[in-house]
């Protein structure tokens, strides 16, 4: 059956006004014969009147209703997102302002989570920005099936989504909503005709009766929980009184952090490589460390993390990088045996995705006089998979003669099957996990000797991290890997602890003496300590 007619429709006002009008002429030729000219004559005029206020009438009624309906549209635009058709940031937040008040009059509960897609990137560079959009797409109506009715749904922007669970008894209920959408990235995702596992980190923060957060503090902590699941693989994690204790320390480290960079208590140490095959010195890794003005010298576990979520790495990263290079350099110039030991610098995250990063490398070498053969960018391997779109500065960075190196693998989620797209990589750097757990048991043995295995058809240098006994050396000897570093040989070091002119000697003349690898580490150990003393 058709739609009825809208009476108020333009097609619809012509019809009524020509069908008014054929009958009134049909009735003027009754009404001649019956009344006086100038009756029939007030009568049309009365009638015309009638009718023309009429279709005024109904043209006003049709264009306010046009005009609703585009202020209409444009409410929804300004509420809603394009691409998923999920309420936008702004809407949340008044949404999410609305809702806590509702909770705290009512003594109701309510759980707002915060989503993440996991390797968002990747699949965004590798396939596309269309494969990315129908992958959003697809994550909202999977959003939108798993949560009830009343609960809201909204884009963040990128691949951030956030779930607001209204009027809930009970905390549990909010943990409950986010096992939910967990179940629903259980099954793949169809994109170009291929599946894809997408799983997503969730961080839920909880609010009761009588909470005295905002919109801001509350969407700032299911954040923060967020990050600790991504971190922990845990699925999601709940925002408690213990981490929001945890947060308040880190944003006292983020400040403190912006005053270190500022001032230049932020410093770099250097750790020996050893190629343990000639018993010399292969190379120095670059190594961040706070001059604390409290707390002495801190390693990077107790800021690193804060930096990354601050934005700060790329600027850290660059002072590490002109700092290594000129002390590489200032090196040459007492030692000419320097000139053979690389100087190792590790590449963050912020600096891969800076098309603008080979540029800068080649204005740091160029400053600095070092020679871009001796220098090797460290890059972990989860970096480059969720940033392919980065080997492109990765080959620039190739092609001017820099060496490059994947750092901790086998801990990250590239696989085999990307190792042929690093093939301007030259080194692979075992994780100290593998090297610390090889002494008890045989799993991580096997791990390290088929990555020994694939390096040596690929042609790639080995060295692996952290070793602390001699029987780990012996074992990595007996698999293939001469170049080490770790505890064995010398702790990270400042730069005044390192005299060239004992760490620097000629390698064939410690080829022709035979050092032992004992030896070395004590002549480590008396620079180190010669230079402090």
């Amino acid at each position: 059956m058709g739609q009825p007619t809208n009476i108020s429709s333009p097609p619809a006002v012509l019809f009524s006004g020509l069908f008014g009008g054929v009958c009134w002429v049909v009735g003027l030729n009754f009404l001649y014969d019956l009344l006086p000219l100038y009756l029939i004559l007030l009568i049309t005029t009365c009638a015309f009147t009638a009718v023309c206020a009429a279709v005024a009438a109904l043209a006003l009624s049709f264009m306010t209703r046009r005009d609703r309906e585009k202020q209409d549209a444009a409410e929804h635009a300004a509420r809603h997102d394009n691409l998923t058709g999920l309420k936008n940031r702004a809407e949340l937040f008044r949404l999410l302002e609305e809702s806590l008040e509702h909770s705290n009059r009512n003594n109701t509960v309510l759980g707002v989570l915060f989503l993440d897609l996991d390797r968002f990137k990747a699949i965004n560079d590798s396939m596309g920005h269309d494969a990315g959009d129908e992958l959003l797409r697809s994550v909202a109506n999977r959003l939108r099936s798993s949560v009830r009715s009343t609960d809201i749904v909204a884009r963040l922007g990128g691949d951030e989504f956030v779930v607001l669970c209204r009027d809930l008894i009970s905390a549990d209920s909010v943990e409950a909503a986010a096992r939910q959408i967990q179940k629903q990235f259980k099954d793949p995702v169809d994109l170009n005709g291929r599946d894809h596992l997408v799983s997503t980190s969730i961080g839920v923060a909880i609010a009761g009766g009588n909470d005295d957060r905002d919109a801001d503090e509350l969407l700032r902590d299911a954040d923060a929980a967020m990050y600790r699941a991504k971190r922990t693989r845990s699925g999601y994690a709940i925002f408690d009184e213990a981490h929001r204790l945890r947060v308040l320390n880190r944003l006292d480290i983020e400040r403190e952090l912006v005053e270190a960079l500022d001032k230049g208590q932020l410093i770099v140490y250097y750790q020996p490589i050893v190629d343990t095959s000639s018993q010399s010195l292969y190379a120095f890794e670059a190594l961040i460390r706070w001059n604390h003005p409290e707390q002495g010298i801190v390693g990077p576990g107790y800021f690193l993390d804060v930096a990354e979520e601050a934005g700060m790495m790329s600027d850290i990263g660059e002072m590490v990088l002109r700092e290594a290079c000129a002390q590489a350099a200032v090196w040459n110039h007492i030692s000419p045996a320097a000139r053979n030991v690389k100087m190792s610098v590790n590449l963050a995250e912020q600096q891969l995705i800076d098309s603008q990063f080979p540029r800068k490398v080649g204005e740091v070498l160029k400053w600095s006089g070092l020679d871009p053969q001796q220098l090797v960018l460290e890059i972990t391997e989860n970096v480059i998979v969720e940033h392919l779109a980065g080997l492109t500065s990765l080959r620039e960075l190739e092609n001017m003669g820099i060496y490059l190196a994947i750092d901790d693998f086998g801990t990250g989620q590239s696989g085999l099957s990307y190792i042929k797209q690093f093939d301007m990589v030259s080194t692979i750097k075992i994780d100290q996990a593998f090297v610390r757990d090889m002494r008890s048991g045989d799993a991580d043995r096997a791990i390290i000797e088929a990555v020994v295995a694939m390096a040596g058809a690929l042609d790639l240098r080995v060295v692996a991290e952290g070793v602390e006994f001699e029987d780990q050396k012996a074992q990595l000897n007996a698999l293939g890997i001469d170049h080490m570093q770790g505890y064995l040989f010398n702790s990270p070091v400042s730069p005044e602890s390192i005299d060239p002119k004992v760490w620097f000697p000629d390698r064939v003349e410690a080829r022709e003496v035979g050092l032992s690898s004992d030896e070395v580490k004590q002549g480590f150990a008396r620079a180190a300590k010669q230079s402090t003393d």
